[in-house]
């Protein structure tokens, strides 16, 4: 350290270089000097006066600024008046006075915006909630309904196919007359009487069956003097 003058010296330590541009740029918006704040820092250290370190920022050095501003102001006004300028005087009182309700204003208005915010803040949250556990029991619900729809279905269908009036029956051919059997072979009567005769019966069933649109084989039965489908 080197003497800058009588009873004072060049203090110099290392710092942060983004710290120490933040803290003069702190310094410029609250109207002083790195240089003096630093000074008021010690004194209150050498004062044992550390707890009063931080009203050295924040709300309480804008007061303390404040009040010097006002405090210029009132000795402007004072030497305003001894110069008899009252015009001027009203005006900067008028001014001041201004500043003070707007400034009162102001803060009312901050304060209720934030009390309200927090307020619809939570509100919103409560209602958020609500929402979602009442969507959750919607899902609950139709996840329910679906699975009661898909057991009855399944229920009805085992019931259908247990069901005995449901059973697929293949219709039972009724006998046709030799006319009939010959329209249904697409032939004429004397063939089918001719083969009937000229060959055994079970031959006969097989060439009905070949000439036949289903594949039915067709045999004669002499008691009923008709033709119907071989068993």
């Amino acid at each position: 350290m080197s003497k800058t003058g009588r009873n004072k010296k060049l203090a110099s330590f290392n710092c942060d270089q983004r710290i120490w541009e933040e803290f003069i740029a702190r310094c410029k918006s609250k109207g002083t000097t790195a240089t003096a704040t630093l000074l008021e820092f010690i004194e209150l250290y050498l004062d044992d006066s550390q707890d009063q370190l931080d009203a050295i920022g924040g709300n309480n050095l804008d007061k303390r600024l404040d009040s010097q501003i006002k405090a210029s102001v009132e000795k402007y006004l004072v030497k305003s008046d001894n110069n008899n300028s009252s015009s001027t005087s009203e005006t900067i009182r008028a001014i001041c006075e201004r500043l003070d309700k707007l400034e009162s204003e102001f803060s009312n208005e901050s304060n209720s915006n934030q009390a309200t915010g927090i307020d619809n803040l939570a509100n919103l949250e409560q209602k958020v909630e609500k929402m979602y556990a009442r969507m959750t029991q919607l899902a609950e619900a139709i996840i329910k309904i679906q699975d009661y729809l898909n057991n009855q279905q399944k229920r009805g269908q085992k019931s259908y196919y247990n069901n005995s009036s449901f059973k697929v029956h293949t219709p039972r051919m009724q006998p046709l007359t030799e006319e009939g059997l010959a329209k249904r072979l697409g032939v004429s009567e004397e063939s089918v009487r001719k083969e009937r005769i000229n060959l055994p019966p079970p031959l006969f069933v097989a060439w009905c069956k070949g000439k036949d649109r289903a594949g039915l084989g067709w045999e004669f039965n002499e008691n009923t003097g008709l033709y119907q489908p071989a068993s």
